[in-house]
Order: C-alpha cells, then structure tokens, then sequence
C-alpha cells in the first residue's frame, strides 16, 4: 500500500511539474527579461543586432522615446531590444535567455535611437505575431518594458491588435513596413517612459 502511495505522489509530482514546464513555456509569450542589468559603455543612438552574415530579411526599425506627456524627446535613454531570428527561435539551443539576437543603443539629444537588424520569425508552431521586446531605462527613469514592435501584414496580427494601435496614435505597437533605397525594411516606432518601473525578472 505504501508502495502505491509513493507511486501516487510521483505521478501527482509529475503532473505538476509538467503544468509548470507548461505554463512556464506560456511566459515565453509574454517578457522573459534577459539580463540586463547592465550595457555595454560607449553606446550610440544606433546598433547593429544582426550583421551581414545573419540569415534573414534586412530590418531597420527607427524610433523616438518621448516623456510621459508624449511630446518631449527624451536624450539619454538606454534602449535595448531583442528578437527571435529568421527561424522563430532565440537561441541556437531552443531556450530563450540570453537571446542570440539583441542590442542597446541610447537615445540621441532629440531621442532617436535606430537597430539595423533581420525581420523576425514567428514562434513555430504557434499563433502569436513576429515581435521584437523592448527594455528602456536611464536619464533619471526606471528600467521599464514597452509594448512590443509588431508588423503590419503579419498573418497573426488580430483586429484587435489593430484597433488597440489605431487609438494608441503615434505610440501604436503595429507598425507598417516599407522598403526602402538599401533593399532593406524600414519601420519607425515611438515610446514613451513612464516614472514608475513595469519590470519584473
């Protein structure tokens, strides 16, 4: 009896530890934050998160970070972002931290940072959009999450993705591509700091 007891409890062990595998792979939707507690010095409003040599369709997406009243450019802001590359995946292993494909930049005296990178992939297998995560702090405001940059056109985007971006204005998260003179993909985004931190480990 006591055997069966103990069998009992492992499968019951068993089970709930695969609910949390399961509802851990779920979070990889949300904000897994990588580390950031920190950036690489000497940073410039524009970075490089993939070179010439990652697969992919050239990506550039420029942006602006704004104050809490929306209006006033914000110099000084560390941005840091990052994607999945050409295939949905992070890393080369298949985990999410630290992802392969990510960089910083810091806002410039009128705010605008810009990434020259690829268009990212969807997650194989699943229904969410292609995205790219983005963290912002410094210049006296918290380390705080942003919405993530979604792409016009992308088959997983909902209707209610688009309105909730046709009432955010010039802050909306889904944002229109186009090609531009270097062959490569342009899309502009802009953010605004907040003075309390969203961002959770």
């Amino acid at each position: 009896m006591a055997h069966k007891v103990g069998r009992l409890h492992w499968v019951v062990s068993l089970a709930a530890a695969a609910v949390l595998v399961f509802a851990y792979a779920r979070a990889g939707d949300a904000q897994q934050a990588p580390e950031v507690t920190s950036a690489p010095a000497n940073l410039t409003w524009h970075a490089d998160i993939a070179g010439p040599e990652e697969p992919g369709e050239r990506l550039v997406i420029s942006g602006h970070v704004f104050a809490p009243d929306g209006e006033t450019p914000v110099p000084g802001i560390i941005v840091y972002a990052y994607h999945t590359d050409a295939t949905g995946h992070y890393t080369k292993n298949g985990t999410m931290r630290p992802p392969r494909l990510q960089g910083w930049a810091k806002t410039d005296a009128q705010g605008r940072f810009e990434f020259r990178t690829i268009r990212p992939a969807a997650y194989p297998g699943r229904s969410i959009p292609a995205h790219v995560h983005f963290i912002l702090w410094g210049a006296g405001y918290p380390r705080q999450w942003v919405d993530e940059l979604r792409f016009e056109g992308d088959p997983f985007v909902t209707s209610r993705m688009l309105a909730e971006a046709a009432a955010a204005g010039k802050f909306a998260a889904v944002r229109p591509l186009e090609r531009g003179a270097d062959g490569a993909l342009h899309t502009r985004v802009n953010f605004r700091v907040e003075r309390t931190s969203n961002f959770k480990d």
